[in-house]
């Protein structure tokens, strides 16, 4: 009897020590082999504190993944940063836009031109859409620097020009499926050997001919000085019909304190401080948009913009145009 007491304490103890030694880990613990959950987020502060560290695919795939969900992107003053190309809104161009500038930024707007050779289509609108990417819309000069061998001017003199013009980009807004109320910014180049365009008689032809449509007025200028041809032509307008000041948005494209700014050095956390260059005469709310950086290498895309977070006539990505 004592024997077989014997076996039974042994047994019991073996497997009381059993249950102790195969106890699921307790709440908090890992097993061997799963990493924590907080581990993960390591290699994403990691790209982080050096912004060039990933290939462009990674960041196209990090821009498709998020489209979705993708957070406002705002300067340190509250502006809506963004930039404006020549080349169409695709993965390619997001992610060069990512790899380019410091913090691997998605835009929360991108200026593209209406017509002309750089041209959007109803394809990458909705592709901007699908992106979370609102889109402000630039109708194409057709005064032109360096252009066929040489400056192409005379086209931006006469009311009638301007009627023609107007026109035109109003059927190409109609054939994209524009909605209503979307602002079309008129390029007004500045074009050195184009002496005295565009003129006041321009400037309100466009005005009136597309503020009597279901679209805004706006205008895309150069204000590097106040003696050049736009600001001047502005002020003579205004003057003529003082309802341009409030009927016709402005986006500006100087100064340029980032023009030519190297990979990495300038985005929206280090943005400054919203100061375009506008006509003296305009209104102070008048200019929505300004263009701050310049691109002067092909490895770059984009002009690097901020805007008024309350810019009107933009794109927005459920298909309607801002407020």
């Amino acid at each position: 009897m004592a024997v077989v007491l014997t076996v039974l304490v042994v047994a019991l103890a073996t497997v009381v020590l059993l249950k102790v030694v195969t106890r699921s880990p307790a709440s908090g613990d890992t097993a061997a082999g799963t990493p924590r959950a907080t581990g993960s987020a390591a290699p994403a502060s990691s790209a982080e504190s050096t912004p060039h560290s990933a290939s462009p695919s990674a960041t196209q795939s990090a821009s498709t993944s998020s489209s979705k969900t993708a957070p406002s992107v705002h300067t340190p003053q509250g502006l809506w940063w963004g930039v404006d190309s020549t080349r169409s809104i695709s993965s390619t161009t997001i992610a060069n836009v990512r790899a380019w500038y410091r913090g691997h930024p998605r835009p929360q707007f991108w200026g593209r031109y209406l017509s002309g050779s750089f041209g959007t289509s109803r394809a990458e609108l909705a592709y901007a859409r699908a992106q979370r990417i609102y889109v402000y819309l630039i109708v194409h000069d057709r005064n032109c620097s360096h252009c066929n061998g040489g400056d192409l001017c005379g086209n931006d003199r006469t009311g009638a020009q301007a009627q023609a013009d107007a026109h035109a980009a109003l059927s190409t807004a109609h054939r994209l499926r524009l909605p209503a109320r979307a602002t079309l910014f008129k390029d007004i180049e500045q074009v050195s050997s184009c002496r005295g365009e565009p003129t006041s008689a321009y400037l309100l032809g466009w005005y009136h001919a597309v503020r009597g449509t279901s679209y805004r007025v706006g205008f895309y200028g150069n204000v590097h000085k106040q003696y050049y041809d736009f600001p001047r032509a502005y002020c003579r307008a205004l003057a003529g019909d003082p309802s341009l000041g409030g009927g016709a948005e402005l986006a500006m494209n100087e100064n340029e304190p980032r023009i030519g700014a190297p990979r990495g050095t300038t985005g929206p956390r280090n943005a400054p401080a919203f100061h375009p260059q506008s006509p003296s005469c305009a209104p102070a709310s008048a200019t929505k948009i300004w263009q701050y950086g310049e691109s002067l290498t092909t490895a770059n895309a984009t002009d690097i913009d901020q805007a008024r977070p309350d810019t009107p006539g933009l794109l927005a990505p459920d298909g309607t145009a801002t407020p």
